[in-house]
């Protein structure tokens, strides 16, 4: 029999047994502490810049640098701090790294901070740059080059085998959430402003035009992840934003020109409805004039491309302005770059991944923060009342619930499910690119004569509009997008469409190249049609 134990020893052998336990639960808890501390250390690690993208902003720096100090020999005086050039430009580098950062550390598209960092310049400068007519002048002639590369770009990407396939689906996508978006926005500021009917429609097309570039990005990376690829909606967004786009330019070039060209009516009504026509007769002329010269084999065949498309789009930009077709201007670019790009794809250059896209990539890059940081820097924060805030809010988002609702229900009489169509209406949130390039159209195209006070007060309230417009939508739909698309789209990894992450060609093979390492997309590699 064995010997009775008595009770100082159990007394000590659950003493032992609970600091053995302690000391377990006590290296436990020291190992989840160390892999949380490493998992954020992984986090924070993958969103630093890599040593290679140190070296690429050294690079642009020292290049930007000599560049400003090169222009001190030539300008002089306008140039040095203190001056409106030098503050115009120093507004710009800070937007561009702010935006930067921005999409580095949260979800939000760089257009965002870019276009934030110019409202509160405008806001906190004791001097109005744009005052000065140099500085005005370099804005008002950089908003005839941003179209030429936005409308350059997008074109060169779109994925015309899945447009043609699924036609009717894109194009109702592409206008019917505009028209009834426009029509709404007119209705509305003529009940809340008073604006007449014609400046509402002129707002309202401007407002009307959806940003894919916002959102493609994120619908790409779903995509890679396999959400949404049974019905290929990044394809759908990507495409049928582009055509929202192209239906944009080509009405409100036809409205801002039939509303302020001074000629006799029945001239801007002939020229209205013909504006369009002559558009896609110019594009496609130059467009084929693109593929037929130089030669496909010549070396310089890239560059000489790139500048045929750029100086024939610049030319049209100002000839339209100047003989007030605008409408002929934004429609024979775009048409021009399409027909280009398909052509080319004949030839092994691949849609969305020719030189010629790789170069207007490029100068997007360049232009993108210009563009929106000066853009921001139209919000007159003084001329608006807390009063006058609500109702603009109101507006803006009175229209843009029933938008979503219009392409909620066409994705659903497109054959989506619910699940996906509540997310094409998400996509169809942001407004940045065009609106951000016609920010202050209405002001320049103001009449030379019988001008009232209201007309340009209503003019100075369309800048005001659409900067608030920008900053709102295009946050809220990147953070949408992201949030509600894996919750939102089925997850069809083993379905993969194989024209899905294809560039479009007759010989080149397949690749894919969407993802960069840290999941986090540069928009400059979709197609952001805009």
């Amino acid at each position: 029999m064995a010997p009775e134990l008595s009770e100082i020893d159990i007394n000590k052998t659950k003493k032992n047994r609970l600091t053995v336990t302690f000391e377990m639960n006590s290296k436990t808890k020291r190992l989840h502490k160390n892999e949380w501390k490493n998992t954020c250390l992984q986090k924070m690690s993958s969103t630093l810049p890599s040593v290679s993208e140190v070296k690429q902003y050294i690079s642009v720096f020292i290049c930007a640098t000599l560049l400003w100090a090169t222009s001190w020999f030539v300008f002089k005086e306008t140039v040095l701090p203190g001056s409106d050039i030098f503050t115009m430009i120093a507004l710009i580098v800070i937007g561009y790294v702010f935006g930067h950062t921005l999409e580095r550390y949260t979800t939000i598209n760089p257009v965002v901070g870019m276009t934030l960092v110019g409202a509160l310049g405008r806001i906190f400068s004791p001097k109005n740059f744009l005052d000065n007519p140099s500085a005005n002048g370099i804005d008002f002639h950089l908003r005839r080059i941003y179209p030429v590369i936005i409308l350059t770009k997008g074109p060169l990407s779109w994925n015309w085998k899945y447009i043609k396939n699924n036609s009717v689906k894109v194009f109702t996508l592409a206008t019917l959430p505009w028209i009834i978006e426009c029509l709404t926005t007119a209705f509305l500021t003529h009940v809340f402003f008073a604006f007449p009917w014609y400046w509402g429609i002129h707002l309202g097309a401007i407002l009307s035009s959806v940003s894919p570039a916002v959102v493609v990005p994120t619908t790409i990376a779903l995509g890679s992840k396999g959400f949404g690829v049974k019905n290929q909606i990044s394809l759908l967004v990507a495409n049928a934003g582009g055509l929202d786009t192209a239906f944009t330019e080509g009405m409100f070039g036809v409205i801002n020109s039939a509303i302020f060209s001074q000629s006799p009516p029945i001239y801007r009504i002939v020229k209205a409805l013909l504006a369009i026509f002559i558009g896609i007769g110019l594009g496609v002329t130059w467009g084929v004039l693109a593929d037929f010269l130089p030669d496909h084999s010549d070396f310089y065949a890239p560059a000489i491309r790139s500048l045929h498309i750029f100086a024939g789009g610049t030319f049209i930009m100002y000839a339209g302005g100047y003989l007030s077709w605008g409408g002929i201007s934004g429609v024979a670019i775009m048409v021009c770059a399409g027909a280009a790009a398909t052509r080319w794809a004949r030839r092994d250059w691949p849609i969305n991944n020719n030189p010629v896209s790789e170069v207007y990539k490029l100068l997007w890059r360049i232009f993108e923060p210009m563009l929106f940081t000066l853009s921001g820097y139209f919000l007159e924060v003084s001329e608006i009342t807390l009063k006058d805030f609500g109702l603009i809010v109101a507006c803006i988002f009175s229209a843009l619930i029933i938008r979503m609702l219009t392409a909620f229900l066409v994705a659903v009489v497109n054959g989506l499910s619910v699940k996906e169509s509540i997310f094409i209406a998400i996509t169809w949130i942001p407004k940045a690119i065009v609106e951000a390039v016609l920010v202050r159209v209405a002001a320049d195209s103001l009449w030379t004569e019988g001008t009232t006070a209201q007309d340009r007060w209503i003019a100075r309230h369309h800048a005001n509009m659409i900067v608030i417009a920008i900053l709102l939508t295009s946050t809220l739909g990147s953070i949408l997008t992201t949030v509600l698309g894996p919750i939102l789209l089925s997850n069809d990894a083993k379905v993969v469409p194989e024209d899905l992450f294809q560039p479009q060609t007759c010989s080149v093979p397949p690749h894919s190249d969407f993802v960069r390492e840290n999941n986090t997309l540069d928009t400059l590699q979709y197609i952001d049609a805009q």
